[in-house]
């Protein structure tokens, strides 16, 4: 009975939950399986390049990217080529509290002792990671607030776009998003408006050009989007007309969309009045490139302008002599007989 146990796996392996929060929603697939899997493989706490190959969980040029994925977010040490090491995740989150000190109520001290910023902070806790924010997100609320001068509704709604944008749990795009917002001096409440008028323009945009490609739009679509609407001021009217003027190509495809608004855009025309004026010109300045064009190739010559000749030769005394040889062709069925009587 022992040994029919023994045939179980009925071991655990400790993940710690900073992993959960922090590191696991900004991993590939591939990678958290790989993850997952070394820890309860690689017990001593390190392990080569060729055991994990060996037991062939992933390919090989899949567990090459898993890897370097695992190095890059700081779940791993790369110690030589082939040998790799486990970063202690509590170790790490025990120094960062250490180091920046929590008040009473167990939350993070920040450079100000303002009680509305911890207020601000103990609420994005817990709306937005259901009261399990790691260190790095109160870094960014620090950052955001003292060294961009965010007003707390901007810092706020920061990581509610966040949350949309579906990259709260990646610590580095959230501190992207943070530094795009500053250089676009989305600093106050009202200068916030700009970017949310922004949002609503994309968003139509997005669900415009689903329904107008009848097809789920990927992320290079998104930045086409992106660019059509920020770089270029085009709104969902203009994008939709920009989709009715390419209809004689058959199959439209968003980078087409994107080309045509960037040439409106080159020329001056930011909107679908002006678009629908260049459009017409354009069109009768075609349409009389091919009328001249066909004036110049297709110009009627009789045969004598063309330079052409063709002999003509009679046949007049030929054909007298075929009908001379011919015989008569009788009248009748008796003439044939001779005029005999039967």
């Amino acid at each position: 009975m022992a040994g029919a146990y023994n045939e179980l796996l009925l071991s655990d392996t400790l993940v710690p939950d900073i992993f959960m929060v922090q590191y696991m929603p900004a991993l590939k697939k591939d990678s958290i399986s790989l993850y997952l899997w070394s820890l309860m493989t690689f017990k001593k706490g390190s392990f080569s390049f060729s055991e994990v190959r060996s037991y062939s969980v992933i390919s090989e040029d899949d567990i090459k990217d898993a890897l370097a994925d695992l190095v890059a977010n700081g779940l791993l040490v790369r110690e030589s080529d082939f040998k790799f090491t486990f970063i202690d995740l509590k170790q790490i989150e025990v120094e960062d509290y250490i180091k920046h000190g929590t008040d009473s109520d167990g939350i993070p001290l920040m450079k100000s002792e303002e009680k509305s910023r911890n207020l601000l902070a103990n609420s994005i806790q817990k709306t937005y990671y259901l009261g399990y924010m790691s260190f790095p997100y109160y870094r960014l609320i620090d950052k955001c607030l003292f060294d961009y001068k965010f007003e707390n509704e901007v810092v706020y709604s920061l990581f509610e776009e966040g949350r949309d944008l579906k990259i709260h749990f990646n610590v580095q795009k959230m501190y992207n998003l943070a530094s795009r917002w500053y250089e676009k001096g989305y600093i106050t409440k009202d200068s916030l408006n700009d970017y949310f008028n922004y949002k609503n323009r994309r968003t139509a945009c997005i669900k415009l050009l689903g329904k107008l490609t009848h097809r789920r739009l990927n992320e290079l679509d998104y930045e086409r989007i992106d660019r059509m609407t920020s770089e270029y001021g085009a709104d969902a009217e203009l994008i939709e007309y920009a989709f009715t003027a390419l209809e004689y190509r058959g199959e439209i495809k968003i980078y087409m969309v994107e080309d045509k608004i960037k040439e409106w855009y080159v020329a001056g025309i930011t909107t679908i009045d002006k678009a629908k004026i260049y459009e017409e010109e354009r069109h009768q300045e075609n349409k009389a490139k091919a009328t001249k064009k066909r004036g110049r190739t297709n110009t009627r010559r009789t045969g004598k302008e063309a330079g052409i000749t063709v002999d003509v030769v009679s046949n007049t005394s030929e054909d007298a002599k075929v009908n001379d040889s011919e015989p008569e062709v009788k009248d009748s069925i008796l003439d044939m007989f001779s005029g005999v009587d039967i």
